[in-house]
Order: structure tokens, then sequence, then C-alpha cells
């Protein structure tokens, strides 16, 4: 879906969002993530790759330049208010669905029990 949409520039940059998605599966499943920081590494990330590809006239071998617009990514607001938004649905969703399943597999230990 992601590659017929915006082809080449996501085929380029896929690992960002795999990885996006890996952690949000991973918690999804139970696994010991932190939504926040995870949200906020993509968007980190995010922004990095996009002054990139923005400023594609220059070459940044120097990593630290690119934290650097990274860590005041909160003062810069290059998204607006998405990112923060976003996050909030994001948390308020995960929690949600990972407490449902988890309900479900509860439920259904209890019915086993019960059926022996």
């Amino acid at each position: 879906m992601f590659t017929r949409t915006y082809g080449k520039l996501y085929m380029q940059n896929r690992e960002l969002f795999q990885d996006l998605f890996t952690e949000l599966k991973r918690y999804y499943t139970g696994g010991n993530v932190n939504l926040e920081e995870t949200l906020d590494d993509f968007w980190s990330r995010l922004l990095e790759r996009m002054f990139q590809l923005i400023n594609s006239q220059y070459h940044f071998t120097d990593d630290d330049y690119l934290e650097c617009i990274s860590k005041y990514i909160d003062q810069l607001k290059p998204f607006g208010d998405g990112p923060r938004k976003l996050k909030a649905q994001v948390t308020r969703a995960f929690i949600a669905a990972r407490t449902f399943v988890q309900g479900l597999m509860v439920g259904r230990e209890v019915a086993n029990r019960v059926a022996k």
C-alpha cells in the first residue's frame, strides 16, 4: 500500500516505518515497549530524513548535526501539532487494544479450566 502510494520515496525510507510498525506490534502482543519513546523516536528519525531530503544539495556526514535538529523538535514543531495529537491517539488506542486482547486471553484460560 505505501509503495503504491509513495513509490520510490517510501522504498528508500521504509525501514523507518517498518521499525515503527514492528515496535507497535511488539507492544500490542505484550512486549515491554514504551509507546511514548517509540513515537518520539519515529518523529525524530522522520525529521532527520526529511531534513536530508529537503536539503539534498548538502551532505550531512556528521550525525551530531542531525541529532541537534531532532533535539529541538519540540521547539521547532516542523510537523505542527500532529505528533502530539497522534501520540495521544495511538497510545490510547493501543492501551485499549492490548488490554482487550489480554482480557480475551485470560477469558480463554478461564473457560478452558472450567471446561476440564
